[in-house]
């Protein structure tokens, strides 16, 4: 008969066994990984198996309960670490399938998707070396965009290519390289033979108003285009029926300022019509390269605008020097006469001039003058109207015959497209009488010291430049004692304070009659302070010059 002690052995073989199963599963988990296993599990079964067997050996509960007590309270950290741990993703069969599918890919397939993707990089980089080198390569920047093509046709394998540049200042596209087959897809004028030699040589040289042609058009819009069937688009002109004319597919894709929405230039490539039309991986493709040439035009264009304003600059500084040796250093004592004079000028060449030609002892000559505009150009017709002032005025000839002549003397110059507003100014000091011609803005005024009040006495006629039969009339007149001779350029009338206001032609008499007692001199500087006091901080827009005859 078995009694209750031997019966109670039982489930003590029992929870061993059930232990061991425990510990085959939990190994069979590790090895496949398809959870995480700890080895305080491992532990916590062994001191349960222990229990079992030990208690089997040497009776009595409570060894066996403080040892299943041990176990459980290993197994609490473990617990609650699973239970209030980061959540672990269980991978499904479906997903481990899809693992299987893709790591069964060729490696060769991955390898050359990556050494497309490093050809296109190293290409892309290839323009940025060259934009580095256009810097000092007199064609650096037509070999630029002869590689930017280049590299565009062999990469999508087009039979043809372009790249267009945008001239902001007309709203015009114009042709900068080209190889390859390209039919025209625009109309092409009436007038030219369909012959391959003639039409590419055209396209080569062609410009493209920002409308009604499909390089215009994407310009304008700055989105890149691909044209699988060009045909149908009704911004395509296709001029057949010759083959070399005839229309396969296109890919447009502008190129912007990186940044910006200005599209500084377009990309164009063509692929004859027999052949597969570009792709939208291809179209990709020529999409990546456009964005290196753009990196490397915009390097390109910001030096050229940094050092086409450097030239600029040097060559004001050189025009601003040679101006500034024109002007009269010193002011010879003249008789019968006080002079005082005034010039301001703004940034690089000055726009305004003045001159004091003793002549002989019966005349001298006084010349004010505002070309119109700066540079270069302003700077050689001012010293062209000078140097016929200093050669004629010392003749018999009268002001406006003398303005006359320098009229018809810049008319002829046909590289000229600048003119002028001279005063001239003759004066003779033996009889105090004044002899004037004046054309453009430039006037003359007289204060009549015996009305105390200041009158005009000039005329308005054309500028110097505009008419080749323009003739100036001369105003004479005899000044009295005290009276004031005063010309003036526009800029000096019209600077503006910062409210927006102009000087006037009202408060510069207000100084002149206010201090008619003065010496020229004095009179023009109190002119300049009283102008300097008005515009306080604003900026001159415009050169100032005035010239102040008192008569003695």
């Amino acid at each position: 008969m078995f009694t209750s002690d031997a019966i109670s052995y039982v489930p003590l073989f029992c929870t061993a066994v059930v232990a061991i199963v425990l510990g085959v599963l939990i190994t069979v988990i590790k090895i496949r990984r398809t959870a995480k296993v700890s080895f305080i599990a491992y532990f916590a079964l062994l001191v349960v198996i222990f229990a079992c067997i030990y208690t089997a050996l040497n009776p009595g509960m409570m060894l066996f309960a403080l040892l299943i007590l041990l176990a459980a309270l290993l197994l609490i950290p473990y617990c609650v670490m699973l239970a209030f741990g980061k959540p672990q993703h269980i991978v499904t069969e479906e997903e481990e399938k899809e693992e299987a599918e893709e790591a069964t890919v060729p490696e060769v397939i991955v390898e050359a998707i990556e050494a497309e993707k490093i050809d296109l990089v190293e290409k892309g980089q290839n323009f940025v070396s060259l934009a580095a080198e256009s810097f000092t390569n007199k064609d650096g920047f037509q070999q630029l965009l002869d590689e930017i093509n280049k590299t565009c046709i062999e990469v999508t394998k087009a039979n043809g290519g372009a790249v267009l540049m945008v001239d902001e200042f007309e709203d015009l596209v114009t042709v900068k390289s080209f190889s390859g087959d390209f039919p025209p897809p625009y109309k092409l004028p009436d007038d030219l033979p369909h012959k391959p030699l003639r039409v590419s040589t055209s396209f080569k040289y062609a410009q493209f108003p920002l409308r009604d042609n499909i390089f215009g058009e994407v310009a304008t819009a700055g989105k890149a285009e691909l044209l699988a069937v060009p045909t149908i688009d009704d911004r395509i002109f296709e001029n057949g029926p010759e083959d070399f004319l005839k229309l396969g597919s296109f890919i447009f894709i502008p190129i912007k300022l990186h940044g910006s929405d200005i599209v500084v230039g377009l990309i164009a490539l063509s692929r004859n019509p027999g052949t597969e039309p570009f792709n939208e991986e291809e179209f990709g493709w020529a999409q990546t390269l456009a964005g290196f040439a753009e990196s490397a035009l915009q390097t390109t264009l910001r030096f050229k605008q940094y050092n086409e304003k450097q030239e600029l600059t040097k060559e004001a500084g050189i025009a601003s020097n040679i101006q500034l040796s024109l002007l009269p250093k010193k002011l010879p004592p003249l008789a019968g006469l006080n002079v005082g004079t005034y010039t301001e000028h703004t940034s690089g060449v000055c726009s305004d001039a003045y001159d004091v030609i003793p002549a002989r002892a019966d005349r001298t000559s006084f010349v004010v003058m505002d070309v119109a505009g700066k540079g270069m150009n302003a700077l050689l017709v001012m010293t062209m109207i000078r140097a016929m002032f200093r050669l004629i005025v010392n003749t018999t000839q009268s002001a406006g015959t003398i303005l006359s002549w320098a009229n018809r003397g810049i008319c002829s110059e046909m590289n000229l497209d600048h003119f002028a507003s001279v005063a001239l100014i003759n004066y003779d000091p033996t009889k105090r009488k004044v002899q004037l011609a004046t054309s453009g803005s430039v006037p003359v005024l007289r204060f009549n010291a015996a009305k105390n009040a200041i009158e005009k006495v000039s005329t308005t006629c054309e500028p110097i430049g505009v008419e080749k039969t323009t003739t100036y009339k001369d105003i004479e007149f005899t000044a009295n004692q005290g009276d004031i001779i005063i010309s003036y350029t526009d800029g000096l009338v019209e600077a503006l304070n910062t409210q927006g206001q102009q000087y006037s032609i009202a408060a510069l008499s207000a100084i002149i009659k206010a201090n008619a007692k003065s010496s020229g001199k004095d009179i023009a500087n109190l002119v300049k302070t009283d102008i300097k006091k008005f515009i306080g901080t604003e900026a001159l827009h415009d050169d100032q010059t005035l010239l102040i005859l008192k008569i003695q």
